[in-house]
């Protein structure tokens, strides 16, 4: 199960913090909507699924984001999303 801790402390996500013009492109990007939508699928409640995780629940959420992973669109929007932040 993924540390979200380390996640947001990793180097990319500070790089996305200190650039505010990058980080709202990434969530504007249509890649990253899409995203979104297949997790509230996946949760039923995206917004409630992260509360947990952001308090030590992550069950719900990485069970959402492993599922994004293996389908295939789900796999391909993440590389595309990974691809621009580099």
């Amino acid at each position: 199960m993924p540390n979200f801790d380390e996640i947001l402390k990793g180097k990319q996500a500070a790089g996305l913090i200190a650039d505010p013009a990058k980080l709202e492109k990434l969530r504007d990007a249509p890649e990253t909507q899409k995203i979104f939508s297949m997790l509230s699928q996946s949760t039923g409640d995206l917004e409630s699924a992260a509360e947990r995780a952001a308090k030590g629940d992550t069950a719900q959420l990485a069970g959402a984001i492993h599922r994004l992973m293996q389908d295939p669109e789900g796999s391909r929007l993440l590389q595309k999303m990974k691809d621009s932040l580099k």
